[in-house]
Formats: C-alpha cells, sequence, structure tokens
C-alpha cells in the first residue's frame, strides 16, 4: 500500500527496537532508571525497581502499550533531563552493540531515493553512541532526539517538528517503527505513511520492497 504513493520524500525511522535488537542495552536502560530513581527519592534500588515496574504495568493497563521508562520516571517527579543525565553516564551503548554491515548497505540504497532521518525518544547523546556502534552515523541526514524539541513520542508535535524539519508535508513521510501506538498511530493521524516493524529485519524486508520499484 505505501509503494503506491508516488510523494514519498522522507522516511523517518525509530531507533530502539527498529535498528537493533538488544536485550543487554535494554536491560541497561531499566537499571539505569532503577539507579536514577532511588538516587531522586534517597532509597534502595530493589525497592526503586519495585516502584517503576508496579507503576509501568499500571500505565501499561490503562493505555494498552509499554510505557517507556523515561515517561515513567516523569511520573515520579524527575525531569527528563536529569534521566538522560543519569543514563548517559550509567552506561555507553557502544559496549553491547556491533555493525550491521548488511542494513547499512540497503539504507545507503535507500538514500538514493529518498532522505533519512532518526525519531527517536532517546537523548542525543545515547542516540549518537547507538549510530556509532551499528555504524550508521553516516546513513541519515537528520536526528531527531528529545533534545531536539523537548518532546517525544507519542506526541504528535515531535512527528509534525520533524516534517517541518525535513522541509517535508506530513503526507511525504514514511514513519518506520517498532511499537505502533508510540511510533505509528500519532504518525498516521497526521496523514504520514507507516511501517510496523519488530527489529531489523523487517526493514531489510521494506528497503528491498521499496528499491524495487521503479
Amino acid at each position: 500500500m505505501i509503494l503506491e504513493h508516488g510523494t514519498l520524500k522522507t522516511i523517518l525511522f525509530d531507533l530502539d527496537g527498529t535498528l537493533y535488537n538488544s536485550a543487554e542495552v535494554r536491560d541497561k536502560f531499566a537499571e539505569a532508571a532503577y539507579h536514577a530513581l532511588a538516587k531522586l527519592k534517597n532509597i534502595p534500588v530493589d525497592d526503586a525497581r519495585n516502584l517503576i515496574e508496579e507503576t509501568r504495568e499500571k500505565l501499561r493497563a490503562k493505555h494498552g502499550f509499554p510505557v517507556p521508562y523515561t515517561l515513567t520516571l516523569v511520573r515520579f517527579g524527575m525531569p527528563v533531563e536529569t534521566w538522560h543525565k543519569e543514563n548517559i553516564s550509567f552506561f555507553d551503548p557502544r559496549d553491547y552493540l556491533s555493525a550491521n554491515g548488511d542494513l547499512k548497505e540497503m539504507l545507503n540504497g535507500l538514500k538514493k531515493r529518498f532522505r533519512l532521518a532518526i525519531l527517536s525518544n532517546n537523548n542525543e547523546v545515547q542516540a549518537r553512541r547507538i549510530l556509532e556502534a551499528l555504524n550508521l552515523q553516516d546513513v541519515f541526514d537528520r536526528v531527531f532526539t528529545y533534545n531536539s524539541f523537548r518532546t517525544m513520542k507519542p506526541d504528535p508535535e515531535f512527528f509534525k517538528e520533524a516534517a517541518k524539519a525535513m522541509g517535508v508535508k506530513p503526507n511525504e513521510c514514511l514513519v518506520v517503527g517498532d511499537r505502533y501506538s508510540v511510533d505509528l498511530i500519532p504518525a498516521q493521524d497526521l496523514g504520514m505513511k507507516i511501517y510496523e516493524v519488530k527489529g531489523p529485519e523487517d526493514i531489510k524486508k521494506l528497503i528491498t520492497a521499496l528499491l524495487s520499484v521503479a
């Protein structure tokens, strides 16, 4: 369905869970969240873990999808910038990720036809570290993170501002992500095209399909 539209100019890729899957990185973000809340509330890390996971479960039941650690910590009164500072100092994703040469080659093929950008709720430092680890740092025209507009998905403004910064209309964008409620529904509501993936293997299928269209 996406390929029937000839107006596609820009592809916006989510980062975590989309361009890579890593249980180790996922666990490190969780550990960083536990330590950050423990520091904020002056409580043991185990207590902070229980508070966060109980809250995430309640929010998941309410909203119908897993709530990111960032939004969970905000519920406890932690400024987003504080959380970012904590996870930046807690771990470096480059210690756990490696390059995906096949994905880079296919993305570079897409660059010949479309402008590419990252649209991530992560902070700029961690997003850049991840792209460097994947050897994708020179692939994307822009990297949009929380730091770009001081907002995050699923806020529609994040998508609007990214499209504006890329110089395109919403209906000229394709958004690729792994979380339907967070990455894709807000984009679709704005008139953007969407494509759901479960990791880089699915992106390869999308790329092959896009490049096969004359």
